[in-house]
């Protein structure tokens, strides 16, 4: 968590477009790395906790202008963030052993 947030901090100055890609593509390997049977909750913790840090590293572009949820929401309309799942099955791997 901690290197996903330094890295919105890093990159804060891209285009929106950009840095919803790169999120989108760290929390595709996120999941297909921890997504397995059981595990959906803390993929949707980990995925919200992204969402928080992503906005607040965006409120912080600017002096004046401030992003609060209602304009995050809207935003991640039109970028959307992958939702959380699981990508792997334990249960299948069990059934077949």
């Amino acid at each position: 968590m901690k290197a996903v947030d330094d890295w919105c901090r890093r990159h804060r100055h891209w285009s929106l477009k950009e840095q919803q890609q790169a999120l989108a593509q760290k929390l595709r390997g996120h999941f297909a790395f921890y997504g397995i049977t059981g595990n959906s909750t803390a993929l949707s913790r980990f995925r919200f906790w992204v969402l928080g840090s992503w906005r607040r590293w965006l409120d912080r572009r600017s002096q004046r202008a401030r992003m609060g949820w209602a304009k995050f929401n809207a935003m991640l309309e039109r970028y959307p963030l992958p939702p959380a799942r699981a990508t792997r099955s334990v249960l299948r791997h069990a059934a077949k052993a």
